[in-house]
């Protein structure tokens, strides 16, 4: 609390012997009337920190023998000043302190009090005047009391409302049934995982060499289910798409191996699994499964925070708002109808949460907009559309999905025919059995034309499993070669 005291004294030589009169200024905490001839003189007053300190002047110093005199220093006519002063700085002080308006704020309380100064007259002249310098000594500034309880930063909707008494103490509060940001965090973290993967493979080089490579990539997860066998990961399918390897880490530092228990690419969603097993060895005893919550409650500019393993680095927290719902963006070739949000969304955050004001998670982080013009555009798909699609590949697993055994990339990258560039051809596969060999270029695929590798994909996922396919390649860049492939389940 601020606190400040103040009068008016005139300089100690140009007061003259008089007839003695006094009063006394009193503020917070300074009731006490000055003792003279010898006694201690001790006035309190409260400062910021909350701390108090105590002023001691001897009255001895004031004594006749040092020369001073008094005459009529302090008048009622300054009193009533001094208190217009305490009134007008109060006003300047009420509306200079406004009320923080951050995106997440939603707890706010203010209160100012302002007390006038107490007037007291007496005979004693003495007694005036050593508390007129007494004070001077304490405040040197206004003649005012004001105290301010500082904003606190929690979600949730308002549900007070201004309240003003008929005294000179005037309070505001604004409360909220959220969570605040502290509690939000430490409610649904434990429930996020961080996901490691490593894939290996090979890649041409140069456009005549394949060189083998191991890549290992980062993501995040969310625990959803829990029973006596294991406990349920939901993830992003782009996070562990074509891994080799999978491990999650619980509790900070603990890793421990996850496979993959089904997966919906034009969702991006996937469900990883982790044994009971397994956790305890690596130290585990009890997990945390999420609160999914309901995102078609979700409104424009309702407060979120994003958890997740953010560049590969551990768990962090970043927070803003639902700044559009039902956006539409392309993951992987796939449409997606996700949210956006203004918490920050990097890379390793994918397959994270997305949590309201009540720790309830309300979507999976999915992606950024890279953009030098754009900044604040993150991608979550809602939590409405996980529910279904985790609880159902939990159940039954991946669906059949539709797999002949090539990895590719747009042919004109390479500046060559319009096409999908087959970089690899994996062993024992669909692609393999047909005659299929890095370098071709597939321009046509079951009576479809190939653009891109994107059209590949379109065209191989809508084929039947079992069904035999006629392709046309481009080899060598010159001779156009008719073959005949049996497409297969990847997930088999």
């Amino acid at each position: 609390m601020y606190e400040y005291d103040e009068y008016n004294p005139k300089k100690k030589d140009e007061y003259e012997e008089t007839e003695q009169e006094s009063i006394d200024y009193s503020a917070d905490g300074m009731e006490d009337e000055p003792h003279v001839d010898g006694e201690s003189i001790e006035m309190e007053a409260e400062v910021i920190s909350g701390e108090e300190y105590t002023e001691e002047i001897s009255g001895e110093q004031f004594s006749e023998e040092e020369g001073f005199s008094e005459q009529e220093s302090v008048s009622e006519a300054t009193a009533e000043e001094g208190a217009e002063k305490a009134e007008a700085f109060a006003e300047e002080t009420a509306e200079a302190e406004q009320e923080y308006t951050g995106p997440c704020v939603r707890e706010y309380h203010y209160e100012e009090k302002v007390k006038k100064p107490k007037r007291k007259q007496s005979g004693n002249g003495w007694k005036k005047f050593i508390a007129a310098c007494l004070v001077c000594s304490i405040a040197g500034g206004s003649a005012i009391g004001v105290s301010y309880s500082a904003a606190q930063s929690h979600f949730g909707k308002e549900t007070g409302a201004k309240t003003a008494s008929t005294s000179n103490t005037e309070s505001v509060s604004y409360l909220t049934n959220g969570l605040s940001t502290v509690d939000i965090v430490k409610k649904v973290k434990p429930s996020v995982v961080s996901v490691s993967t490593t894939t290996t493979g090979v890649t041409q080089y140069m456009g005549h060499f394949t060189v083998p490579y191991e890549a290992e990539g980062a993501g995040s997860g969310v625990i959803f289910y829990s029973d006596d066998d294991k406990i349920a990961i939901a993830t992003n399918n782009h996070v562990i798409e074509g891994a080799n390897s999978i491990y999650v880490t619980l509790d900070g530092d603990k890793s421990v191996p996850a496979k993959v228990v089904g997966t919906k690419s034009e969702s991006d969603l996937a469900v990883l699994s982790v044994s009971w097993s397994d956790l305890k060895k690596a130290g585990v005893k009890k997990v945390t499964t999420a609160t999914f919550g309901d995102s078609d409650d979700l409104e424009v500019g309702e407060c979120v925070i994003a958890i997740g393993n953010a560049m590969g680095m551990g768990l962090s927290a970043t927070d803003g708002i639902v700044s559009m719902k039902e956006q539409t963006i392309n993951v992987d070739g796939n449409s997606l109808t996700v949210l956006q949000t203004s918490a920050a969304i990097n890379s390793g955050n994918s397959g994270g949460a997305l949590v309201n004001s009540k720790g309830e998670v309300i979507g999976i982080n999915t992606a950024k907009y890279n953009s030098s013009m754009a900044e604040g555009m993150g991608y979550a798909i809602p939590s409405n559309q996980i529910k279904p699609t985790v609880e159902s590949l939990l159940e039954t697993g991946t669906q059949p999905q539709p797999y002949i055994g090539i990895t590719g990339t747009n042919a004109s990258l390479y500046n060559l025919e319009v096409g999908a560039l087959v970089l690899e051809v994996k062993n024992n596969s669909p692609a393999a059995a047909a005659g299929l060999q890095s370098g071709d270029i597939i321009t046509q695929f079951n009576g479809k034309t190939i653009k891109d590798m994107d059209s590949l994909l379109n065209a191989m996922d809508s084929s039947d499993i079992g069904k035999k396919v006629d392709l046309t390649v481009v080899r060598d860049n010159k001779d156009k070669i008719k073959l005949q492939l049996t497409v297969a389940d990847k997930n088999s």
